[in-house]
């Protein structure tokens, strides 16, 4: 894929399972790996996430250290994705093969095809050394190179005819 991803962290809604106080959502997308969410509550923990209008998505990317973190460290994780909590699908699960110390990505595209979604949903059912709530650090959402979201916004189309600008969008 050609060009650096676009970070859309900054565009979405958050929501996670549980917090202890202090240690919530917010710290997630904080930019600072020395802040981090904590869940409070039974497993499995998750990180919800909306976007206003559907997204296309190529990366999901988690700031995770064992080294500070020790049994607060997820060792698997889950995706889901849809148009809502209510039609979610699996779309990647991964199970750590080594103990994370910085990005973990997650890609989420298929064929460089990105997910399309309105709603993500980061599901982290087990913990290394069994431990029982989670720490995560920073979560970030990558999308389309710049490049492509230039190209969406400014309707920079090869094409010119009237026939085809009767089609070039959808109402």
């Amino acid at each position: 894929m050609a060009g650096q991803l676009t970070d859309l962290t900054g565009r979405a809604r958050w929501r996670v399972s549980s917090s202890k106080g202090g240690f919530g959502a917010e710290h997630l997308h904080d930019g600072s790996s020395e802040t981090f969410w904590q869940s409070d509550g039974r497993q499995p923990h998750s990180i919800s996430i909306w976007f206003g209008a559907r997204q296309a998505l190529h990366r999901l990317s988690l700031f995770l250290d064992i080294d500070r973190d020790e049994s607060y460290t997820p060792c698997k994780a889950a995706v889901l994705s849809g148009t809502s909590e209510r039609d979610m699908q699996p779309v990647a699960a991964v199970e750590f093969a080594q103990e994370p110390r910085g990005w973990v990505d997650i890609p989420l595209a298929e064929d460089d095809r990105p997910l399309m979604a309105h709603f993500v949903r980061i599901e982290l059912p087990l913990n290394y050394e069994n431990g029982r709530d989670v720490r995560v650090r920073q979560v970030r959402i990558l999308g389309p190179p710049a490049s492509t979201e230039r190209f969406r916004a400014e309707r920079i189309l090869p094409f010119s005819t009237r026939e085809f600008s009767m089609f070039d969008s959808l109402r």
